[in-house]
């Protein structure tokens, strides 16, 4: 099992970035966060998780800038980030297999995620994730 990187990119309204993926495969629809598989050539986890947000989502942060939130699952790490640069754009091929793997995105509330059906998005990292942007302010 490869280990795997997602960035919960917190904006200043409480709302958090999520992704839908397209019919590239099973996950067809699916709303997530961006993030992927860590590369032999990833330095790190962060770096990982940094690279699959530029790729997934266009927008560029540094490692530095990612808070670590936890691991829902074996071998997938959860971090925050509330510093990043561009524009949202997931209308973009991945860089290995050219396909385009999202066809759309929002920033929503944790409430509003509460509501989608389908999505593995572990709510409770999310509530830990605004918890700690309160106290950072």
């Amino acid at each position: 099992l490869k280990t795997v990187g997602v960035v919960a990119c917190l904006n200043d309204d409480d709302q958090f970035l999520i992704i839908r993926r397209s019919d590239v495969d099973h996950r067809a629809g699916r709303w997530t966060m961006p993030g992927g598989h860590i590369d032999d050539n990833d330095s790190s986890i962060e770096a990982g998780a940094v690279r699959e947000l530029q790729e997934e989502a266009n927008l560029s942060c540094s490692a530095a800038d990612l808070v670590y939130l936890g691991k829902p699952a074996s071998k997938k790490y959860y971090f925050l980030t509330q510093k990043w640069t561009g524009d949202v754009n997931v209308d973009k091929p991945n860089p290995k297999t050219d396909e385009i793997e999202h066809d759309d995105y929002k920033w929503v509330t944790i409430e509003e995620i509460k509501d989608i059906d389908d999505t593995e998005i572990p709510i409770y990292l999310l509530e830990k994730a605004l918890e700690m942007s309160k106290n950072a302010k």
